[in-house]
């Protein structure tokens, strides 16, 4: 997986380390990597990949697509936050074992917390925003409803940001409140996870040896189930069945594929055969 930093984020990394607060800026950095690094797995588990992350000012972005169904869209925008707060607990865990390791990591700590917390508020683009949007019947209501909130709660941030110059002056607060005034505004609402149609799961090591497998699937299920077995040790046909199990055609790997691309994940195996070959 790679990881690329904004000019931006190399400026705010530049200020907490001038402003004598690299330590806490270092926990911070920890914390959002391993936050996409969470979405990143949940992704893969779910039949889907993600591409570079990029270090922002205000967090991590990463880039893809968002075809995949709506409890796919759930796991993916939960797995980050639930990370973040399993992160903080095995820190505080930690402190009973080794109190002496404190001040070293309660920045860390500190960090995923903050994460966990931000991102489980449903305002858009965050994580509570996508979890709710997958769940919701109405989308287009939920979306319109929670960039409002975005960008209400992206002024109370700047304003907060602002009257932190009396104090100590926390310039990401500020930074965040102004993205999410700008993603309520301008965001298309597009998540960040591409399908596997890409992925080098279809690049057989046929050096090492592969299987061949032949895999029955309803024909009912969603497409994405079918990139979840897919795999670079394996060769796999997949045998289409009806309610009775009888076998109904049979499509290859790069079938698959096609469909994929042609189609959304969250089409039935039958559905995305009839738009693509029929």
């Amino acid at each position: 997986m790679k990881i690329k930093l904004h000019p931006l984020f190399v400026v705010l990394a530049l200020y907490f380390v001038l402003t004598n607060r690299a330590v806490a800026f270092g926990g911070y950095i920890l914390a959002v990597i391993a936050h996409e690094v969470a979405h990143s797995r949940a992704a893969e588990w779910r039949g889907y990949s993600l591409g570079t992350i990029t270090l922002m000012p205000y967090g991590g972005v990463i880039a893809g697509g968002d075809n995949y169904e709506d409890k796919d869209g759930v796991i993916i925008a939960l797995a980050a936050p639930v990370f973040n707060a399993l992160c903080a607990i095995s820190v505080v865990a930690l402190w009973w074992l080794v109190p002496s390791s404190y001040g070293y990591t309660k920045d860390v700590c500190t960090a995923n917390v903050a994460l966990c917390v931000v991102n489980l508020m449903p305002l858009y683009p965050l994580d509570g925003y996508r979890a709710v949007v997958s769940l919701a019947k109405k989308k287009r209501r939920a979306v319109t409803v929670m960039k409002a909130a975005g960008t209400a709660a992206g002024a109370i941030f700047v304003i907060l940001g602002v009257v932190s110059v009396w104090y100590e002056f926390n310039p990401t607060i500020v930074i965040f409140g102004f993205f999410l005034i700008y993603e309520a505004v301008f965001g298309a609402g597009g998540e960040r996870e591409m399908n596997l149609a890409a992925n080098n799961k279809f690049c057989k090591n046929f050096c090492a040896g592969v299987d061949k497998r032949h895999i029955l699937l309803f024909k009912d299920a969603p497409l994405v189930r079918a990139l979840t077995v897919i795999s670079r040790d394996s060769v796999s046909t997949f045998g289409v069945v009806n309610d009775a199990g009888k076998e109904l055609y049979v499509l290859d790997e790069a079938d698959i594929g096609v469909m994929c691309e042609e189609c959304e994940l969250s089409d039935t195996v039958d559905d995305a055969y009839k738009k693509t070959f029929c």
